[in-house]
């Protein structure tokens, strides 16, 4: 068994001598194995190239096989069969529209680079897996801007059996959510409103997958993903963890691999992509870049930095570092311990989310909520609304009681008769609590939210909310005891700094010029979106893509230039 079958294997090599073994030469090596790591990986192996995939964890898929699995792609071929029109140049006045200001100027290329390719990495990966994508009748969250959409630009992987992996079935890290809803049913659906007639719509489905193991969402498509890439040649070793880059005169020369405790040297011809994720459980770069309390994470734990850190180490450029995605979530144990699990509950009737001085300070309903959880304070960085919390009320608890918060967690729920005795127990400013119920109050009865526009937006009123609400399907008084706080906890879902990259994902210095065999794509890049999200589904869509831009061009640099796409 060779040093590389040992590794994948999972058995031991006690037996090599010496602290560092030759193993042999790849063309292209591609470090994690989350959405972008292995759209990399089949794009290099589809064009001939012999790829290796490292994967740290005992488990593949990083953060996307934890994922709602949602896809943004604008222009994509399924468009036509859910009468979409839609084209390059919409997509780009779309970005250009609701980018933070001053973006543009350095990431135009980076954007036109992604809406041009986009389209073909789903194609491609439907091509050359099994992976068969769907598309989500869900809203640009700023359809109403120049370019935006009602519909159409998201997709998402249909369900699919672990079974096709043979021995690697077992291997795919599991979801947070365990519930065989794919995407669009988990938000397409009654379940919050009226959750008997879900039971009678969703029962039947969830058996059946039950019964055949039918996996869904993010867990989906890494399954397709992976079988892709294994189909096509792709080496994956698992509990390898890639360490450091090594470096000739003039170019990226291999990697150094940790795996069984042995480091092995592992040279490259092509390239390295780097698809490692974020940072966000690097206490020390999490200190430097979001200073102040960080609260419940939302990805797995291997989300260490390595790659911003190997690629900061031969010469890249960091930027973006102070960008992430960040969410309201609620509690939920996963591996042992309690992290984040994105939300879809927060913008109910009835509810509302206020901050230490009770007060409102953002649309509960849109999709960017994380954008005010992330404002900070100019001198010392720290957030300036949390902690956060959301409001019920009896009414609340009455109307959804599948959807309150959970008891049984650890300081998850606090109860009182009053929003005076509710304040002083949550310590928030009981004047400011009593005050921004009554205005808001005065909002729901109106049927328009003057202060924050809920309920305004194609977004908000597409994506959930109570039907059976006329005025707003958001909106609902909070009058009625007993009154309900939970700790609304703003979780990073993944950090999305790293470095700079050109329209070919290729690592850039700080002068602006490329390393040579070097690539990112991911969360580990600086990505050109930043925080704001431009769609659900705009971490995946990106992942994919620039993976997939990375995978070709790397594999257009082996030596000899044995293949073309």
């Amino acid at each position: 068994m060779t040093t590389g079958e040992q590794c994948r294997s999972g058995r031991g090599i006690a037996h090599l001598v010496g602290k560092m073994v030759a193993a042999p030469c790849f063309d292209v090596i591609v470090v994690g194995s989350g959405a972008a790591g292995l759209s990399a990986a089949l794009a290099a192996a589809v064009s001939g190239a012999r790829v290796l995939v490292a994967e740290k964890a005992p488990v593949l898929g990083g953060t996307t096989a934890m994922s709602g699995g949602c896809i943004w792609v604008p222009n994509h071929h399924h468009q036509d069969a859910i009468s979409v029109t839609d084209s390059k140049e919409a997509a780009l006045d779309y970005i250009r529209t609701i980018s933070p200001e001053g973006w543009h100027n350095q990431e135009e290329p980076l954007w036109a680079a992604f809406v041009a390719n986009a389209p073909k990495m789903l194609k491609f990966v439907e091509e050359h897996s099994p992976t068969r994508f769907t598309p989500n009748r869900e809203p640009d969250p700023y359809a109403e801007e120049k370019g935006g959409l009602c519909f159409g630009r998201n997709v998402s992987a249909a369900p699919i059996r672990p079974s096709i992996l043979g021995p690697w079935r077992n291997k795919i890290r599991q979801p947070a959510l365990k519930v065989d809803l794919n995407y669009e049913e988990v938000f397409d659906n009654p379940f919050i409103a009226n959750p008997k007639k879900w039971l009678v719509i969703y029962a039947p489905r969830l058996l059946w997958r039950k019964i055949t193991g039918l996996r869904t969402r993010g867990n989906a498509l890494i399954t397709g993903l992976l079988k892709g890439c294994l189909d096509a040649g792709v080496e994956v070793w698992a509990e390898a963890q890639v360490k450091s880059l090594t470096m000739d005169a003039s170019r990226i020369s291999g990697v150094i691999i940790e795996c069984q405790r042995k480091e092995l040297e592992v040279a490259v011809s092509g390239g390295v992509i780097l698809a490692s994720g974020g940072f966000e459980w690097n206490r020390e770069m999490m200190a430097r870049h979001f200073p102040g309390p960080v609260e419940w994470t939302a990805s797995p734990r291997t989300n260490t930095g390595d790659g911003q850190r190997m690629a900061y180490e031969v010469g890249a450029n960091l930027d973006r570092m102070d960008q992430a995605l960040i969410m309201g979530t609620s509690p939920v144990y996963y591996d042992g311990r309690i992290q984040g699990l994105p939300s879809s509950d927060y913008f109910l009737p009835h509810s509302i989310i206020v901050n230490r001085s009770g007060k409102r300070f953002v649309n509960e309903k849109q999709m960017n909520i994380g954008l005010a959880f992330a404002e900070r304070d100019s001198e010392t960085g720290h957030p300036v609304h949390l902690p956060a919390w959301r409001i019920y009320d009896g009414q609340y608890a009455t109307k959804y009681p599948h959807m309150m918060p959970k008891a049984s967690m650890p300081n998850n729920r606090f109860q009182a008769e009053t929003l005076e005795e509710l304040a002083e127990m949550i310590g928030v400013k009981t004047a400011g609590l009593v005050e921004t119920v009554a205005r808001f109050n005065t909002f729901v009865r109106a049927g328009k939210d003057e202060d924050f526009g809920r309920g305004d937006s194609v977004w908000d009123t597409a994506r959930g909310g109570d039907p059976k609400n006329k005025l707003n399907p958001t909106l609902g008084t909070i009058e009625n005891p007993p009154f309900t706080a939970m700790p609304f906890k703003a979780s990073f879902l993944g950090t999305k700094g790293g470095p700079r990259t050109d329209e070919r994902a290729r690592v850039l210095r700080p002068q602006g010029t490329p390393i040579e065999g070097l690539y990112a794509a991911g969360n580990v890049m600086a990505n050109s979106f930043g925080s704001k999200g431009v769609g659900a589904g705009t971490t995946l869509g990106p992942c994919l893509t620039w993976g997939y831009i990375a995978g070709f061009d790397a594999s257009r640099n082996i030596i000899g230039r044995k293949l073309v796409n």
